[in-house]
């Protein structure tokens, strides 16, 4: 497995934080420098590109994501956070019908 310095640096901050969940916010400000945009995705694209190399081979995910709060680095069972919160294994499909509360721009 082979890691960008950023991917590495994003790796060893949660590692250094297995078994809390660690928001938006504190990996910008421990991974990226003071010009990164809190509005970008990038977070979530390297978290995304991370858990495909570490978990890759694994049967147990080691990456996982806390919803409205974060990501949880370490195996579930250990953790004490409960699997119905982590969606790092369940599939994101988006709907193609509109949501009932959305109007319909036609």
């Amino acid at each position: 497995m082979t890691l960008t310095a950023k991917e590495y640096a994003l790796l060893e901050f949660l590692a250094r934080n297995t078994g809390r969940v660690v928001g938006r916010a504190e990996i910008a400000e421990h991974v990226w420098d003071e010009t990164f945009d809190p509005f970008s995705n990038l977070i979530e694209v390297y978290v995304n590109r991370v858990r495909r190399k570490i978990d890759a081979e694994s049967s147990k995910p080691l990456l996982h994501t806390r919803r409205g709060a974060g990501y949880f680095f370490g195996l579930l069972k250990d953790s004490g956070i409960s699997e119905a919160g982590d969606e790092s294994s369940v599939p994101r499909h988006r709907s193609r019908t509109a949501s009932p509360l959305r109007k319909n721009h036609a």
